[in-house]
């Protein structure tokens, strides 16, 4: 698997401190809850919905080594980039409000 920015980053870092990342990561990501299928999935849809490039590489590896398929992906994909373009819809009618209510103050 290639490296990331941030798997260079944490190699820079002092040991421990990268250690205690990595453990972390993978408590979070184990079985759980949610297995560690699922997770991986979600964290494919928010590197997506993030629009981190390396993110995306490196949770889409890990999803196909816990045997999520080309399909599944996809459609975890989609889904984020649903949720991202509703969130830019969201951030467009802050400008109408402003709009609407430097028009209002107008009258």
């Amino acid at each position: 698997m290639r490296k990331t920015g941030a798997d260079r980053f944490l190699d820079s870092m002092d040991a421990s401190m990268s250690r205690t990342f990595r453990s972390l990561a993978s408590g979070i990501l184990g079985d759980g809850a949610l297995s560690a299928r699922e997770k991986a999935l979600i964290a494919l849809a928010c590197s997506v919905a993030l629009r981190c490039e390396d993110c995306t590489r490196r949770h889409m590896e890990q999803a196909k080594a816990l045997g999520v398929t080309r399909e599944e992906m996809l459609e975890a994909a989609a889904v984020a980039s649903l949720i991202r373009m509703g969130s830019g819809l969201n951030a467009a009618a802050v400008l109408l409000e402003e709009l609407e209510d430097a028009d209002a103050s107008k009258r």
